[in-house]
């Protein structure tokens, strides 16, 4: 599920030209847990996984972003810190876009594409905290 999967081409026009790329190699973090959350990451190459601490030095791997993939929502919403790791499975190509910048020249220019966009993060983040639960859960019965 894509953050901006319902705008139109004329709408993802201006949100482009907001976007970095940023490469990473294999075992490097992106972020990680406590990490204030400035930026949305879109995958253009390899994996990311998100992984959550579980237990003294246990981490488990919640779900994997790969090619097409976002992350990084907490950026849009406060309190605006990572409640996970993202690391990178191999070498690693990211489209990032500075969640702050998307505010500020975009959404309170545009209402209404901030609000669609806040409603399909909240869709996606609901879809998230199932996906984590239902990964606990496997976790505890293995």
């Amino acid at each position: 599920m894509n953050l901006f999967e319902f705008l139109k081409l004329d709408e993802l026009g201006d949100i482009a030209a907001l976007s970095r790329v940023e490469e990473f190699k294999g075992g490097d973090y992106v972020y990680k847990e406590g990490a204030k959350a400035e930026k949305i990451y879109l995958v253009l190459e390899g994996r990311v996984a998100i992984e959550i601490e579980i237990g003294p030095n246990k981490k488990a791997v919640v779900y994997t972003e790969n090619k097409g993939k976002m992350f990084g929502y907490p950026s849009l919403a406060k309190p605006k810190v990572f409640a996970s790791d993202a690391r990178c499975l191999d070498n690693v190509k990211l489209i990032t876009l500075n969640a702050d910048e998307l505010v500020e020249k975009i959404f309170k220019n545009d209402c209404r594409r901030g609000y669609l966009v806040m409603n399909k993060l909240a869709e996606i983040i609901s879809l998230k905290l199932k996906e984590t639960s239902m990964q606990l859960v496997s976790l505890v019965h293995s």
